[in-house]
């Protein structure tokens, strides 16, 4: 069976907050502190600056915020294992509350990592607690099990989440049901599936994947960043306008639910075009720049 893509299946839906709000005025100082050192700098220079003030932060809390952060910044660059090893420190400084978090994230970077082994045990640990992530980890644990060659043991987690899982993650659990069910020749579970995703999530991306809706003509779209930052998103987006970029706009990345941000740019008539802009915008605005598609 065809391992499973991360950046094909949406697991990563529920926005982390990238600064965590600890409440109390000390700790409010120290977040601006954060802040502050990501808002003026690009994202590509950030990673010694932040790996500084998690070593150097006086209280834990602190260092974990910087060390998420730290993560996220790995992640979004498709560095695994040091976002691996980011989050987990972070999780390891956390209060309970916000432990699970940083769990999860560890399990994605080990699962984006092809380290089915480490990712499930993760997986595992969290869909036992009663955290808010919990359907994400039993989906976690499913993908695991599937790049471990084990699809009879994603698909005993895969049957009965797709009866039971809602909101946001619920495309990418029944895609992976149709998928997986399909090929152990288990077509009522398949067909279940297929027709939930239809009836409930018609305008999906999973459902346009599994055949259920007409492809869509996708035009070319220049992306800036990402920026760990609304704040510096936004400053990106203004100065863009200024260099002539005038549909520039900072949005929240889908895909990077841990609370990156990008600048996107359109208006392009063919692909040629968006590729100037974006070579236009490394030179000009010293910032990353791809052509993506967008529908």
């Amino acid at each position: 069976m065809t391992r499973p893509r991360l950046d094909r299946l949406r697991l990563v839906r529920r926005a982390v907050p990238a600064l965590l709000v600890l409440g109390v005025a000390a700790a409010a100082r120290a977040q601006t502190t954060l802040e502050e050192l990501v808002r003026h700098r690009p994202a590509d220079s950030l990673v010694v600056p932040l790996r500084r003030f998690e070593n150097e932060a006086r209280r834990p809390a602190d260092g974990a915020r910087a060390a998420m952060l730290l993560g996220q910044l790995y992640y979004a660059r498709g560095e695994y294992r040091p976002a691996a090893e980011a989050f987990s420190r972070a999780a390891a400084r956390l209060d309970p509350a916000h432990k699970p978090e940083a769990r999860y994230w560890m399990g994605l970077a080990w699962l984006a990592l092809g380290d089915a082994g480490q990712a499930r045990a993760v997986f595992e640990e969290l869909a036992q607690q009663e955290t808010p992530l919990r359907t994400e980890a039993r989906l976690g644990m499913a993908l695991a099990f599937e790049q471990a060659h084990r699809p009879d043991k994603a698909f005993e987690i895969l049957e009965p989440l797709a009866r039971e899982a809602r909101g946001e993650v619920a495309p990418a659990v029944l895609e992976r049901t149709i998928e997986v069910a399909g090929a152990l020749n288990h077509a009522d579970v398949a067909s279940a599936a297929r027709q939930r995703l239809l009836r409930d999530y018609p305008r999906s991306i999973e459902a346009a994947r599994a055949g259920l809706m007409p492809p869509r003509a996708v035009t070319p779209v220049v992306e800036l960043g990402p920026f760990p930052s609304e704040p510096r998103a936004h400053a990106v987006a203004e100065e863009a306008r200024r260099a002539g970029f005038s549909t520039a706009r900072a949005l929240i990345r889908e895909e990077g639910a841990a609370r990156l941000y990008v600048v996107q740019v359109d208006g392009f008539a063919d692909a040629d075009l968006a590729r100037h802009a974006a070579d236009r915008a490394k030179r000009e605005l010293a910032v990353p720049a791809r052509v993506v598609a967008a529908p």
